[in-house]
């Protein structure tokens, strides 16, 4: 009887995990760095699914659609700028790159991944930069599902776009999530403490990471000449000044 029970428990244990709070997508060549993402992925209470190459993975987000996407890339791959690029474009799910080269890294980051994690990883961090891309606010995903218009600029949720005199700038996932949280408190001055407490998430680092998104915001938003500001004070913080 005993052994029937511990079963029972195993089997309700493994269809915990098979169902999991979110799905991800790893791409990964090598068979032994894969296993260990998927034990992470299980880790953070997802489904994991896995592949083996880049083209198998465009190829599986036009069928379906997940929340994470973890790219392990490595030494033999080259155009990682480009292969960021078609990934973002090719989903909305928050995309992790794993890399072992710090020219890897930055292209990687400046290509739009939500997330660059060194590789090798700590599977710890791996875990908790998981979990946190699956965190939402209730508040900001609301503001996330409208459309908004500002002094003739138009926010679109749907395509995380702006659109101003003909002009058509599209952000990534994280820089959209910090984009809605100013929106959503225009002309006030938020620490890092409170941008993050809103609902703005980007895993183990996200007062340091801040500094760098605020920064791609503003790359976005200057050129365009637009009556939207985003300024930073070293002690009040952030504020996205509408004139």
């Amino acid at each position: 009887m005993t052994s029937v029970r511990r079963a029972s428990s195993s089997s309700v244990r493994a269809r915990r995990r098979d169902r999991g709070h979110g799905a991800v997508l790893v791409v990964e060549a090598d068979e032994a760095y894969r296993a260990v993402i998927e034990t992470c992925v299980r880790l953070a209470d997802c489904r994991a699914e896995a592949t083996t190459d880049f083209a198998t993975a465009l190829a599986r987000l036009e069928g379906a659609s997940f929340d994470v996407l973890i790219w392990g890339t490595g030494p033999e791959e080259d155009r990682h700028a480009e292969s960021v690029g078609l990934l973002r474009a090719g989903t909305d799910a928050h995309v992790i790159v794993l890399a072992d080269q710090f020219e890897i890294a930055q292209s990687a980051h400046e290509a739009g991944a939500d997330q660059v994690l060194p590789k090798p990883f700590v599977p710890s961090a791996l875990v908790a930069a998981v979990m946190a891309a699956l965190r939402r606010s209730p508040v900001l995903m609301m503001h996330l599902a409208s459309r908004v218009e500002i002094k003739g600029i138009v926010f679109d949720a749907a395509g995380r776009s702006l659109q101003c005199d003909g002009a058509l700038v599209t952000f990534t996932t994280q820089e959209w999530d910090l984009l809605a949280v100013f929106l959503s408190h225009p002309n006030r001055f938020m620490t890092a403490r409170e941008i993050i407490r809103l609902g703005w998430r980007a895993g183990a680092h996200e007062v340091e990471q801040l500094r760098t998104y605020v920064r791609r915001l503003r790359q976005k938003l200057e050129p365009l000449d637009v009556p939207l500001r985003l300024v930073s004070h070293q002690n009040r913080g952030y504020c996205l000044v509408v004139d």
